[in-house]
């Protein structure tokens, strides 16, 4: 009996909690599980902001993909996916060709900087471990010479984006100035309200896609924080530390960092969209189609999960309960029992805002309870530690905050 050849695209959440499923639905003798990606490495996104400023080390956040994987039948091959014959059932990268029986896309999300002119060209992202290295350097770097030249201007950042990910970055990125400044910089003649951040938000609120009563705590604790939080603004134009607003209002900002959507990286994968080899079909706002097992609407030996997928949040809880329904499902198809469609189920929704204070929401859509505080920031944490894969690394994030409990955080320049 030849054995089921299953390929799976993406070494993120959705990826990597897929094999592992796979590895306790199926035997080794019935499949051989090959992960397709692009780095060797898989990455803790939902902690980037805190490598970003100081934090965490950046290895930290990171797990060895052929290391999680030691000693089992999950082939790892570090290498990117160009394109998908899904007649011939084939998955091209760079060098090789790799058939399949079954094939998992879940190779995550990339920048959407909208059509807005300079955007790419002049702002920082935070998207991957090179993204918070740079604006870690770029930071430390902008103290500097703000000491050196006495320019206060240099001082300002401006955050296009108040999703999560933007509300995050926006209050570390002021708590980790006002500390470099304040504390390595004592007789610069700077203040903490020489360092201003702005929060930029097309919409009237902040993480609009949260509960309201997240949204009011995050809005009140963001201003009482110092963040000036600029509502109902859409950036058109982004020029070397020059915003320009649709309505003709303009910002001077030193740092731009954008962080106001994500697209499927699927989309560059030929075949999956552009229909030489029509894998799936598309959705507007280009996540890949899928029934309720996902599996894709044109090939069922094809499913997508994560940020690839579908109209669930792009959400790591997502990925992980999806990668679970995906393993269970092609156990299925392999003996021919049922398979299982996917219920997401919110287990709670966490936010930092900065140091001390984090917000989070539990329960449904019946009944629901939004806590506060030092206890919700201890919560925050304890979730996201058991969320890496070993207990090595878990050690290693519970050393590095318990010493950022009573040192400051590092402010070395990293290369």
């Amino acid at each position: 009996m030849n054995k089921i050849k299953i390929v799976i695209i993406g070494g993120g959440f959705g990826g990597v909690y897929t094999a592992r499923n796979l590895l306790r639905t199926l035997t080794s003798d019935q499949a051989d599980i090959t992960l397709i990606t692009a780095t060797n490495y898989f990455l803790f996104t939902p902690l980037l902001h805190e490598v970003a400023t100081g934090g965490l080390t950046p290895d930290s956040i990171t797990e060895s993909i052929r290391e999680i994987f030691r000693g089992t039948r999950v082939n790892v091959i570090e290498n990117t996916a160009r394109e998908i014959d899904s007649k011939n059932r084939v998955v091209k990268t760079n060098t090789e060709n790799i058939s399949y029986d079954f094939l998992v896309i879940s190779n995550g999300s990339e920048v959407n900087y909208f059509n807005t002119q300079g955007a790419q060209e002049n702002c920082f992202t935070l998207k991957n471990l090179s993204d918070a290295i740079k604006i870690r350097n770029n930071i430390l770097e902008t103290c500097e010479k703000a000491v050196q030249t006495k320019n206060k201007e240099l001082l300002v950042s401006s955050v296009i984006g108040a999703g999560p990910t933007g509300v995050e970055f926006a209050i570390e990125i002021l708590e980790y100035m006002q500390h470099t400044i304040c504390t390595y910089y004592k007789d610069s003649g700077f203040t903490k309200d020489d360092i201003k951040v702005f929060l930029i938000t097309t919409t009237s609120d902040v993480i609009s896609n949260f509960p309201q009563k997240m949204r009011d705590v995050a809005m009140i604790e963001l201003i009482k924080k110092g963040i000036i939080v600029l509502t109902n603004k859409i950036v058109s134009k982004v020029e070397p530390q020059l915003l320009t607003f649709k309505d003709g209002q303009t910002l001077q900002s030193n740092t731009l960092v954008w962080t106001a959507g994500v697209s499927p990286s699927s989309s560059k994968i030929k075949g999956v969209f552009d229909g030489e080899f029509p894998a799936v079909s598309a959705s507007t706002n280009m996540r890949i189609e899928t029934n309720e097992y996902l599996q894709t609407t044109k090939n069922p030996e094809i499913f997508a999960l994560g940020d690839a997928s579908g109209t669930h949040p792009m959400l790591a809880q997502v990925a992980v309960q999806q990668a679970k329904i995906v393993a269970y499902n092609i156990s299925s198809l392999i003996n021919k029992t049922e398979p299982t469609p996917f219920i997401f189920k919110q287990k709670g929704l966490l936010l930092s805002i900065g140091q001390w204070y984090a917000v989070g929401n539990f329960g449904n859509e019946k009944f629901s309870i939004t806590l506060k505080g030092r206890l919700m920031w201890w919560i925050w944490r304890t979730v996201y530690l058991f969320n890496f894969l070993s207990w090595r690394k878990r050690f290693e994030i519970a050393s590095e905050w318990t010493t950022n409990l009573f040192c400051s955080r590092d402010i070395t320049y990293l290369k």
